[in-house]
């Protein structure tokens, strides 16, 4: 029996086409597995920008808190504009959580985009504490010169 070479050189053409094809399944098949390792790699490092976050915010709770002890050493209406100072940082990191918290759920996509905006209000409300806690930093007391005691008759140098 004899085969026409038509069919002999179709049969090696569709050969030659299915192994051209097969390393595109290879390639598809590692894409797929890279795709999966960067979209690990993401869940994990917003998982731990989540960690870091919400510890800043417990931070910024002990800070504020230290900041109302100190009303205490405030007296007049110093002591009205230290108060309102404390709750406007409290109202600003409020609203950094409030935006945190719509962010934490968001897609990876979109976290890339809300979580600079998130580090730079946090940044912002950093400065904001600093300020106001240099404001009305504690000074220790001391006695006026006129009243501060003088070293006893013995243990004053002659000369």
């Amino acid at each position: 029996m004899k085969i026409p070479p038509s069919i002999v050189l179709g049969l090696l053409l569709f050969v030659a086409a299915y192994n051209w094809n097969e390393p595109s399944r290879v390639s598809a098949a590692s894409e797929q597995q890279s795709t999966n390792e960067n979209t690990k790699a993401q869940q994990r490092e917003r998982e731990d920008a989540v960690k870091s976050i919400e510890a800043k915010f417990n931070e910024y709770d002990k800070k504020f808190d230290d900041l109302e002890a100190r009303l205490s050493t405030v007296s007049g209406t110093d002591k009205e504009d230290f108060r309102k100072m404390i709750q406007q940082l409290r109202d600003q990191k409020k609203d950094i959580a409030a935006q945190f918290d719509s962010a934490k759920n968001a897609s990876p996509d979109a976290w890339r985009l809300i979580k600079p905006d998130i580090d730079s209000r946090l940044a912002k409300l950093e400065r904001s504490y600093q300020d106001a806690s240099k404001k009305y930093e504690l000074t220790p007391v001391t006695p006026p010169k006129n009243q501060q005691k003088s070293p006893p008759k013995n243990q004053q140098k002659s000369y």
